[in-house]
């Protein structure tokens, strides 16, 4: 595996007003003295502002020149799986989806839970609600995750604080985190992992899961779906130098088939100009197509997930998917689907590569956009 890349933010320094105005003044005085080669120095003085800022990753090298960007679903460390962590640790439970990642320039999992020690929940009343160990995240640094998705619905279980602690234990283990942040500029910061073949963007977006989810100016949270904030994030990224722009979204309804709700947003990200939409959230494997040119894979389920799961209360197959995303040097890209069986109550919190008759069901989920040869799930556009 190459060597994983350090991240850093890039912090955006606006003028300020006296700066803005001393700039005036100077190119004022460079006119009259200068004439008509004043005019190149006021442009030069009144230059639009640096673009917003992102979460800058690099990854240094690729042995055969293409990116190959690695996506893994919902992921969480505990809850019913706590027992099992207690006896064994965490590695035990990434081993038979480590090979399946081995090969990734640069791996992003949707982080379904707040790493802290802090409690209680932030609101007590609900059903669900998660925390991981931080301890576990040099297992997964040692696994190749490079960035954790935040802008779901479990992100903010323990709070602001839960939230801090998160990013600070992810920084100390030189993961990313995008998707959620203290104030809504930070939760709205694109990931922007650049190489020497494309600048890639991932924006995170959700659903609407309530107050205490939401980012605002001045309070932590994620950031839900909005049609201007989906134009906002392919400009931002676009204005940092991002050649291709991937939608990694937090919706649909667990354990379902892809709603309406999910086809009506697909087509705004498809308008907004994005190359690729990858969706996680159901738990489950929901089916893949291209709208309108853009590949939309609606639901890739889950990756390392530590709750039982209730696939046989809603009659679905507890499969999920690891899914790689790559732009060939010929300019057509490629978008690969691994199957991997996640009902806990079969795999024991060790997920694992479908066997044949789990295989040909997720061949049914994804549907007829995605070929199979050699048994990877494929869909070139």
């Amino acid at each position: 595996m190459v060597a994983r890349p350090i991240f850093r933010r890039r912090a955006r320094r606006p003028a300020g007003r006296h700066l803005r105005r001393d700039r005036r003044l100077i190119a004022l005085c460079l006119a009259t003295a200068l004439g008509t080669g004043g005019a190149l120095s006021w442009q030069l003085a009144v230059a639009a502002p640096p673009p917003e800022p992102v979460v800058e990753a690099m990854v240094p090298s690729l042995p055969d020149g293409v990116l190959d960007l690695t996506f893994g679903g919902d992921s969480m460390f505990g809850d019913g799986a706590a027992e099992k962590l207690a006896a064994v640790g965490v590695v035990p439970l990434l081993a038979g989806v480590r090979p399946l990642v081995a090969a990734s320039d640069y791996l992003v999992i949707n982080s379904e839970t707040p790493f802290t020690a802090a409690a209680p929940p932030a609101n007590r009343g609900a059903k669900y609600s998660y925390a991981s160990d931080p301890a576990y995240l040099p297992a997964l640094r040692d696994l190749g995750v490079d960035a954790l998705n935040l802008g779901n619905n479990h992100a903010m279980d323990r709070g602001g604080a839960g939230l801090s602690d998160t990013l600070a234990a992810a920084r100390s283990n030189e993961i990313a985190t995008f998707g959620a942040g203290p104030t809504m500029a930070e939760a709205s910061m694109p990931l922007l992992v650049r190489s020497s073949q494309h600048d890639v963007a991932v924006v995170s977006f959700g659903e609407n899961f309530g107050a205490m989810h939401r980012s605002t100016e001045v309070t932590p949270g994620m950031l839900p779906l909005k049609p201007d904030r989906i134009e906002r994030a392919i400009r931002v990224a676009r204005d940092n130098g991002a050649t291709k722009v991937v939608a990694f979204v937090h919706w649909g309804d667990n354990y379902d088939d892809v709603n309406y709700q999910q086809r009506y947003w697909a087509g705004v990200f498809a308008d907004a100009g994005y190359d690729v939409v990858i969706g996680s959230g159901s738990h489950t494997l929901q089916a893949v197509e291209v709208v309108k040119g853009m590949p939309v894979a609606y639901g890739i389920g889950n990756f390392v997930f530590g709750a039982p799961g209730r696939f046989d209360t809603y009659g679905r197959p507890g499969l999920g998917a690891i899914a790689n995303l790559r732009w060939e040097p010929s300019g057509s890209g490629v978008l690969t689907f691994r199957c991997i069986q996640t009902d806990n109550t079969l795999v024991d919190y060790v997920p694992r590569p479908c066997p044949p008759a789990q295989l040909a069901q997720a061949r049914t989920a994804l549907g007829p956009a995605v070929a199979w040869p050699g048994g990877v799930g494929t869909l070139r556009f």
